[in-house]
């Protein structure tokens, strides 16, 4: 079970005690209680070997923890408010004591650590209360400050969250109004931290989504429509059991979704090839796929429908992959070597559309040439790879000769069609400096 460490001042901890003792968290809980902020180091050292998660009832502890202690060895969280919070206090405020203006009040739990809270977008100049403005976050600053506004008669009062510091303002006959986070806010801090911790403890695992579509014919009627659902189901089904997958199907209208989760990098492309090629070798009606991987469920979703679009761009019985931070595609995945590629890559974006070149087209190109920089060019292969017929794989490879990217390697016999073969290379260090 987890365990939790809860540091706060003791007025603070009352409302602490009453939200634990209400909600159910599935964790434990050990309470220390600070009178000084230098009592957070004793209280460290006493449950950084028993405690999961350190969580303090305010900013005040948790910031001196992290600059008094080095290489803390436990995480550690707060109370944390949110703007609508602060803007909810001033406003309470605003009403309960309409003779003091905003603007000769100091807040003293708005610093430059917190970004004041967004406070100063919502409020005119005029009416700002004052901010506490030094980076250094501590009872005797904001002793220091108080005093120093207060004798300066710029201020009536002060809203503060520093409990251990009331003392020192009744000490100076200063008036105050001390705020306390409402359950809510405590509930959903400590359940932010615990989830936190959980989810760091637990292994990583990438989300796998294939979204498999059947393009149907003006001419498919309902019957064979149903025929080439039921008929993709089974195959997906026998697939499964044949290779010892473990993947959900779910069928939709004239398309189905394979979900997955594996351990972070035990996902590899060869596995989601092999489906390609069954699909490719049982079935006689058309199909495309897209196949998203990332650490995201949703990421993964998104990425698979982008990588079915680059199917249906593609145009035969394939599939391409999306996966990693930057959206790298991989595809088509039937061919022995599928070529990754990116269309972050401006480079060889700006050149496709100078040069008239589709810029898909263009980016398997690219990827070829990072996957194989000794790669053989002709217009038979480079045809097979983008899909396009030879005579247009010729054109895409002039343009390239002209913008010296490739050179000619030779020239053999005629073809079926009478004409000679010709074999391209990469110009490495053109290509590279150009498209990369």
């Amino acid at each position: 079970m987890i365990s939790v460490a809860i540091v706060s001042p003791k007025r603070s901890l009352e409302p602490i005690n009453k939200v634990i003792e209400s909600y159910d968290f599935g964790c434990e809980f050990h309470k220390y209680i600070y009178n000084e902020l230098s009592d957070i180091d004793w209280i460290y050292e006493d449950c950084k070997d028993r405690c999961d998660v350190i969580f303090f009832s305010g900013e005040l502890g948790y910031h001196y923890i992290h600059n008094h202690i080095p290489n803390i060895a436990i995480p550690c969280a707060f109370t944390a408010y949110g703007t609508k919070d602060i803007l909810g206090i001033l406003l309470n405020f605003c009403i309960e004591h309409p003779e003091i203006p905003l603007n000769r009040v100091f807040v003293d739990f708005l610093t430059p650590l917190n970004h004041f809270m967004d406070v100063q977008r919502y409020i005119d100049p005029k009416n700002m209360p004052y901010f506490y403005e030094d980076k250094i976050y501590n009872y005797k600053r904001i002793t220091a400050r108080t005093q120093e506004l207060w004798d300066a008669g710029k201020i009536d009062l002060v809203i503060s969250r520093s409990i251990n510091n009331l003392k020192a303002l009744d000490e100076l006959k200063i008036p105050y109004l001390a705020v306390f986070p409402s359950a809510i806010m405590i509930q959903e801090s400590i359940e932010a931290a615990v989830k936190e911790l959980r989810l760091s403890q637990a292994e990583e695992m990438d989300h796998l989504v294939v979204i498999l579509r059947l393009p149907m014919e003006r001419s498919c009627n309902g019957e064979e429509r149903e025929y080439r659902e039921a008929t993709l189901h089974k195959l997906l089904v026998d697939f499964r059991r044949d290779n010892g997958m473990d993947f959900l199907i779910t069928a939709g209208f004239g398309r189905f979704e394979l979900q997955t989760q594996a351990p972070i990098q035990t996902i590899s492309v060869e596995r989601i090839q092999r489906l390609v090629r069954y699909l490719q070798e049982h079935l006689n009606f058309p199909f495309r796929i897209g196949a998203g991987l990332n650490l995201s469920g949703d990421r993964s979703h998104y990425y698979a429908e982008v990588a079915l679009l680059e199917a249906l761009k593609y145009g035969g019985n394939d599939g391409f992959l999306v996966s990693g931070d930057n959206a790298e595609m991989t595809g088509p995945l039937s061919a022995t070597h599928a070529v990754t590629y990116s269309y972050e890559n401006q480079n060889a974006v700006s050149f496709a559309k100078n040069c008239g070149i589709n810029q898909t087209n263009l980016l398997k190109l690219v990827g070829l040439f990072q996957l194989n920089e000794s790669a053989h060019l002709t217009a038979a292969s480079v045809g097979k790879l983008l899909n396009v017929t030879s005579r247009s794989a010729n054109r895409i490879l002039q343009q390239l000769l002209e913008a010296q990217l490739i050179h000619e390697i030779s020239i053999s016999g005629p073809n079926k069609k009478g004409r000679p073969t010709r074999t391209y290379g990469f110009s490495a260090e053109s290509f590279r400096k150009r498209l990369l």
